[in-house]
């Protein structure tokens, strides 16, 4: 069963999610460049089908499907068939109000054909040898179920930033194992959902959030999400017990995890050739606006809206139903973006992206 519910709707996530857009962004490219190499359509298969795994809301989807449309374009006119996939959870009514924003198809190009698909990225989603191209971002970093092992001491299964430690709060590299078998797990299960679903030559463009050397894009977010959460232990607005059975179930690859799958000796090395594969630091847009205006507020407001869009659904899942939700809710964050404000050195955010480019042997 699939470990969180999805991204917060009714176009929250659209509009705080700048960041993600700059963390795919460099590696498009990568694929709009490649792209006039994917295989045509088989004699029995009318079209090219292309697939957006963890689309959310659509607005970042949307934005990455048209650009590779409308390099596909420069070499071929066959009608294209893309899906648009995310948990059943998920707002899709938002998708198709990104989908056709005036009652009309958003994909600027003539014979393109849009549908949504429901389900988790670590299983099949479509038919086998039915895509020529897929696509996820941001997304894999999920865990697809949460492993029997509790982090009573964090809320996230990854070690704390090294600028915010708290007394109490700790991660063992012990703790981490079940995590990372799982990550390990989650991944495997991709690729083998992937080659299936791709026809031979098709290719697979994977990005997601990650760690790259001492940095990890978890720092700074969870950080302070922690310690709006043990504020509110602190204030008795939260039992204890409640920090400590919160799990977020995301995972931080490096660029070696990403890739481990698929070495000599691994189990889909056969699968997929690595065309491209890089870890990068992104500019993230409220930080650059930081730097520029110095406006600290706007900033940690910013921030505060970014990190919402992806924790809220998971942290009220965890909140027991006998408290006022709403409350605690508005409560915590507004506690965060407190923080935030006044010591923003405790809370610094690199985003690291990391991607690879692969063609389906």
């Amino acid at each position: 069963m699939p470990t969180t519910t999805g991204m917060k709707g009714g176009g929250y996530y659209d509009a705080n999610s700048k960041a993600q857009r700059a963390a795919m962004e460099p590696f498009l490219p990568w694929l709009e460049a490649s792209i006039e190499r994917l295989p045509a359509p088989s004699q029995g298969q009318d079209c090219y089908r292309f697939l957006d795994i963890g689309s959310s809301e659509g607005a970042n989807a949307v934005f990455a499907i048209k650009r590779l449309i409308r390099a596909l374009r420069r070499v071929s006119s066959l009608p294209i068939q893309v899906g648009f996939d995310d948990l059943p959870s998920n707002d899709f009514n938002r998708l198709f109000l990104n989908l056709f924003p005036q009652g009309r198809l958003e994909l600027a190009a003539e014979e393109i054909y849009a549908c949504a698909v429901a389900g988790t990225a670590f299983g099949r989603l479509v038919p086998a040898g039915s895509l020529q191209l897929a696509t996820t971002f941001n997304a894999i970093g999920f865990l697809n179920e949460k492993p029997k092992a509790d982090l009573p001491n964090f809320i996230l299964p990854m070690a704390p930033g090294p600028h915010a430690p708290r007394r109490g709060v700790d991660v063992t590299d012990q703790d981490l194992i079940p995590f990372r078998t799982q990550a390990a797990s989650d991944l495997k299960a991709f690729y083998t959902a992937r080659a299936a679903e791709l026809v031979s030559g098709g290719q697979l463009l994977v990005q997601v959030f990650g760690r790259r050397g001492e940095l990890s894009t978890s720092h700074g977010i969870y950080d302070v999400l922690s310690d709006a959460l043990l504020d509110a232990v602190e204030q008795g607005r939260l039992p204890q017990v409640v920090y400590e059975q919160l799990l977020f179930p995301i995972y931080f690859r490096s660029l070696e995890e990403l890739l481990a799958p698929l070495q000599p000796g691994a189990e889909h090395e056969d699968c997929f050739e690595v065309l491209q594969a890089e870890a990068q630091e992104v500019v993230v847009p409220f930080n650059q606006q930081w730097e520029l205006d110095g406006d600290v507020n706007a900033w940690a407001r910013q921030y505060t809206g970014f990190m919402r869009a992806f924790t809220e659904a998971i942290l009220a899942a965890a909140l027991p139903e006998n408290l006022p939700q709403a409350e605690i809710l508005e409560w915590i964050y507004e506690r965060i973006e407190q923080r935030l404000m006044a010591t923003p050195e405790r809370y610094p955010f690199h985003y690291i992206s990391i991607g690879a480019l692969m063609k389906r042997l």
